[in-house]
């Protein structure tokens, strides 16, 4: 059996799955990620989830992949941009340090651009021909396909989808764009919209808190939740009229909010799209759910070996 090792580093978390070819999980784990932690650390923990893995199943390894925030130089796997939310792994080369600990081959990727590979193959995108995946968690990500191919710009580029400024008076993110959706949208900015509708300041609560709160209906995290919606309809509506997509699909930790996201974003998709392409779209949920990251990167380093 074929067995790589999927890696999805994020901005808490990395999350580690031994996955197949065929796109099975057979075994995964997360380790709790501190940006604050030394590299060194960070890949020592890394190392050992991944052992500790494998060594009771007595599979063979065989690559591994990788999908990480921001962009990674192709000839050596130094991620160069886009690491805002992991700086310290801002000029490290993943795929070098974790090969020689393993001694296999390692292949780095986007974050995003793993999700949707993901999704492509093996989850709520096998049906679609052109649709877009959104991730959302403690950053914005994604990808495109069109006609079946994960589209990236030049050298590899993955789209910064989070990047989009949807409000040029809104707040201006860490490279000086105003309004950008993963400002007003991430994990983070769920909790600022609660506190905001709830009156209540500096809380210890969790996105997690939010949507539960919600379930019980509870106003402010509703409308938190709305304004959510909203954001993510707005971002769609953009991408829609201009791909003439099939499938919007919501990814990453908030889709957790479920048919209450759904509904929200629905609700307030029509506003932002060209009519007669809103008829031909559909929103989903990610299939993969969070495990689309770590699915998509040993998907990824399957198909730069050949093996798929």
């Amino acid at each position: 059996m074929t067995v790589i090792v999927g890696l999805d580093f994020g901005g808490t978390a990395v999350k580690i799955g031994l996955i197949t070819i065929k796109g099975a999980v057979l075994s995964k784990a997360a380790v709790a990620l501190d940006p604050g932690e030394s590299f060194e650390k960070i890949i020592d923990k890394v190392c050992n989830s991944v052992e500790g893995l494998s060594s009771p199943l007595r599979v063979e390894l065989t690559a591994l992949g990788i999908a990480s925030p921001g962009y990674a130089e192709p000839e050596t796997g130094i991620l160069v941009d886009g690491t805002n939310n992991v700086p310290v792994l801002r000029g490290r080369s993943l795929p070098a340090v974790l090969g020689d600990r393993f001694g296999l081959p390692a292949f780095i990727d986007n974050d995003g651009t793993c999700a949707v590979t993901g999704e492509l193959l093996f989850g709520a995108g096998r049906p679609f021909s052109n649709f877009v995946l959104i991730t959302i968690g403690t950053g914005i990500g994604g990808g495109v396909v069109v006609a079946r191919q994960v589209l990236t710009g030049r050298g590899g580029l993955p789209p910064e989808i989070g990047a989009i400024s949807l409000d040029p008076n809104g707040p201006v993110n860490y490279s000086g764009i105003p309004g950008t959706f993963e400002r007003l949208a991430s994990a983070s900015s769920l909790i600022e919209l609660y506190c905001s509708e709830s009156g209540r300041q500096n809380v210890a609560i969790s996105p997690e808190d939010v949507f539960r709160l919600a379930a019980q209906r509870d106003r402010a995290a509703a409308a938190a939740i709305d304004r959510v919606g909203r954001y993510i309809g707005q971002t769609f509506g953009i991408m829609i009229n201009l791909l003439n997509l099939e499938a919007c699909i919501i990814g990453g930790g908030i889709s957790a909010a479920g048919q209450p996201l759904l509904d929200a974003v629905r609700r307030h998709l029509p506003s932002f799209t060209w009519p007669i392409l809103y008829r031909n779209v559909q929103v989903l949920l990610a299939e993969l759910g969070n495990d689309a990251g770590m699915i998509g990167a040993a998907a990824m380093a399957a198909r730069r070996l050949k093996l798929s």
